[in-house]
């Protein structure tokens, strides 16, 4: 346990006046019963401290633990010339010749600067609002076990080049004034889909995989001679009565 401020004082008057361990000692236990009496190695370090700090309190605080190199004043002016000329550098890939602890401590402790994170939305277009709205009225029409009857489907890309991370692509600036940013990427990246279906009951149809992008045609024909067709073999494994299930694909966007 350390010693208290009262602590360190007493000990530092009580040496200055009897300039003797042993006394410092009997007089610490005569005044602090409670407090187990100081080593003559503890007074000794903190006389010291005393000559040569002014205080005998614990300056440890930024003088313990290993010492952080990184965070040089040449190393802030790298980072902060680079960030001078791209907002968007990795801290990873940065060539700067720093860790990546060490970017992103000059980047939060010394520039107070943050990082800030690249969001996808979809652009609304003016007919977008009305037609939610009426797929919503409508579906809030349909009966109670209509829910269990719907097939709903999507469809995700796992590109094999060149696709964009959201959680990668970072822009920095100061904090509490972000800006907005594009990331361009090319469009020919090669890529694989595929889609599938959830049924009502909780059945998986697919997946279906394809390459290329689908026009609408190619959509339909995967829709009228693979996903129905599957969906025709659920039926019959599952004695499900053809004319109960509706077959209603649904883009998952229009039920957000």
């Amino acid at each position: 346990m350390q010693l208290t401020k009262e602590q360190r004082t007493f000990i530092i008057e009580k040496y200055f006046q009897a300039k003797s361990f042993q006394q410092v000692i009997q007089s610490f236990q005569k005044h602090f019963p409670e407090r187990q009496s100081p080593t003559k190695m503890t007074i000794w370090r903190n006389v010291t401290r005393y000559r040569t700090e002014g205080t005998s309190l614990n300056l440890n605080k930024g003088r313990s633990g290993r010492k952080r190199t990184g965070q040089s004043e040449e190393n802030v002016r790298i980072v902060q010339g680079a960030l001078a000329g791209n907002q968007q550098i990795s801290a990873r890939k940065s060539g700067l010749d720093v860790t990546k602890s060490t970017f992103n401590r000059i980047i939060t402790l010394d520039l107070k600067w943050h990082s800030y994170k690249m969001h996808v939305r979809n652009k609304l277009l003016d007919n977008d609002l009305p037609r939610q709205l009426n797929f919503a009225q409508w579906f809030l029409q349909r009966n109670v076990w209509f829910v269990d009857d719907i097939v709903v489907g999507d469809e995700t890309a796992f590109h094999l080049n060149g696709k964009v991370n959201n959680h990668n692509v970072r822009t920095y600036a100061p904090k509490n004034q972000p800006h907005n940013f594009n990331f361009d990427v090319g469009i020919s990246r090669e890529k694989v889909s595929v889609r599938m279906e959830l049924c009502g009951n909780g059945h998986v149809i697919g997946p279906y995989f394809y390459s290329n992008n689908l026009n609408g045609f190619e959509y339909l024909d995967l829709i009228n001679h693979m996903i129905f067709q599957d969906f025709e073999k659920h039926m019959e494994t599952e004695s499900i009565e053809p004319g109960r299930f509706r077959m209603v694909l649904l883009r998952i966007e229009l039920l957000l």
